[in-house]
């Protein structure tokens, strides 16, 4: 039974059903779909098509592109009630299972225009096959089954079809969630290409006429966090390693730790995003963002701010530099760092990353006030994510890299107290006094600058209770509407 739940707030879909707790035999299966799961695909094409030129087209290539997401999220629930787990193992052979986290395939022409063409993979993928043989295949009598199951494995090995799941994502640099392509580096600047040509003409286009010009966020939002994923891809390759579920005697390597080349290429990749030019919006755009109307008030699929109902410039460069910062210096990647450069030098190290990352945030070009501002702002979030970093990581050697880098950070600044603009200088002022006065009371946190989260960019999870879109907000609620 596939049930189609129209919501809305974000929510997840399901896939399960009734099981035989003797046996394990799948009695009934039970699918939930829900409606809202089409809203984000329609807001990341309308950002990149920017389809409205004349404000009232119906748009069939969006259409197209919905439902083939919703057939593809269809599938997927039913493998899961059938039985299957998530599979999100890059593949050399391509999109390999609709049990996969996929993310919309957006390319760049020959002449520089976007081709949404080949945005989602049409039908079950050759995972999806390889696990129905394995799971259901019925053998004529006499067969040897356990060599024949494992046959059918060696014939996907052998083809590239493996699988890796929710637990591998942060470890291995071939599972990624809303990803594609099979190296996380390549596939980041190519993603930071297409962001760059959707975000140059991004404008009224994006919307309809009769659309509220503050609602242009709502599908800014989509558009400008383009490389999410992506970055938590690229990030993967830190400290990454390379692993199959190998099983005793099968003769096949347990693991290999991603190369040196790997994770400094995918580290690179990471800081080109962190550029100020590339996280800036432009002139024209900002002209067009007005501030919150009455009835469409502020929810959490907006950048957060700190501006009041004025939209803020800056929070977005400092949402998009937090999601990286944070990504590379989580503290168990920030562990796997450091054990990989004491086992093998040719591996970077925590110091090397970390110096990496402030030198891409300190030594930045800012070409523009407005580029300075966000230049600051992202050296801000690098110095309080070192602090997180070095109060709370549980591996003392990673505190001790981090409180080190903050140690020669406040040396430098307390030398360039006098040095650029008035901004300049007065941020230099208050990150040196704030990293003084952590290490001196460590265990004290410092206020925070900026503290933001990052807008909910996967189309599940938890509703939450939000003004709809489009109604505004009257004088009271059944709040068990929202449950």
């Amino acid at each position: 039974m596939i049930n189609w739940v129209h919501r809305s707030t974000r929510g997840w879909s399901y896939g399960g059903g009734v099981v035989d707790p003797r046996t394990g035999e799948i009695l009934k299966g039970v699918v939930t779909l829900g409606s809202l799961r089409l809203q984000q695909d329609w807001m990341i094409a309308e950002g990149l098509l920017q389809p409205y030129k004349n404000g009232d087209e119906q748009v069939p290539e969006i259409q197209a592109w919905s439902l083939q997401r919703l057939r593809q999220l269809a599938a997927h629930e039913v493998g899961h009630s059938l039985g299957f787990d998530h599979n999100y193992y890059d593949s050399d052979s391509g999109r390999i299972s609709v049990m996969d986290y996929p993310s919309p395939l957006v390319t760049l022409k020959g002449d520089g225009t976007l081709d949404a063409s080949q945005v989602y993979a049409d039908g079950i993928g050759a995972w999806d096959k390889v696990a129905i043989a394995y799971g259901y295949q019925d053998f004529p009598r006499g067969t040897n089954e356990a060599q024949a199951l494992r046959n059918i494995l060696d014939r996907a090995w052998d083809h590239d079809l493996r699988f890796l799941t929710n637990q591998d994502t942060d470890v291995n640099p071939r599972a990624d969630q809303w990803s594609n392509g099979t190296n996380a580096a390549t596939e980041l600047d190519r993603m930071m290409a297409v962001r760059r040509v959707a975000l140059a003409t991004f404008g009224a286009n994006a919307i309809t006429l009769g659309t509220p010009m503050a609602q242009i966020e709502e599908t800014l939002v989509p558009l400008y966090l383009h490389h999410r994923y992506q970055v938590e891809a690229a990030a993967s390759v830190l400290g990454g390693i390379h692993y199959t579920y190998t099983i005793r005697g099968d003769g096949r390597q347990a693991f290999r730790r991603a190369s040196g080349p790997e994770q400094r290429a995918a580290l690179a990749a990471l800081m080109r995003t962190l550029a100020p030019s590339a996280l800036a919006l432009s002139d024209t755009l900002l002209k067009l963002i007005p501030p919150r109307l009455y009835g469409y008030g502020m929810t959490r699929e907006l950048f957060p701010r700190n501006t009041g109902l004025a939209f803020d410039a800056v929070t977005p460069a400092v949402v998009a530099a937090q999601h990286v910062a944070g990504n590379i210096l989580a503290p168990e990647r920030a562990a796997r760092m450091v054990e990989q450069h004491a086992l093998d030098p040719g591996l970077p190290g925590l110091d090397e990353v970390i110096d990496t990352l402030i030198g891409t945030a300190f030594n930045a070009a800012a070409r523009t006030p407005y580029q300075g501002e966000i230049k600051r702002a992202i050296e801000r979030v690098v110095i309080d994510q070192l602090m997180d970093l070095a109060g709370n990581a549980a591996m003392p050697e990673v505190r001790a890299l981090a409180t080190w880098a903050l140690q020669r950070r406040a040396a430098i600044l307390a030398q360039q107290v006098f040095v650029g603009d008035l901004a300049t200088q007065a941020s230099t002022v208050l990150l040196s006094s704030d990293i003084r006065r952590f290490l001196t009371r460590p265990a004290i946190p410092v206020t925070r600058a900026v503290s933001v989260d990052i807008p909910p960019g996967a189309p599940i999870g938890e509703p939450a209770m939000e003004w709809l879109r489009l109604v505004p907000p009257p004088c009271s609620w059944d709040l068990g509407y929202w449950q």
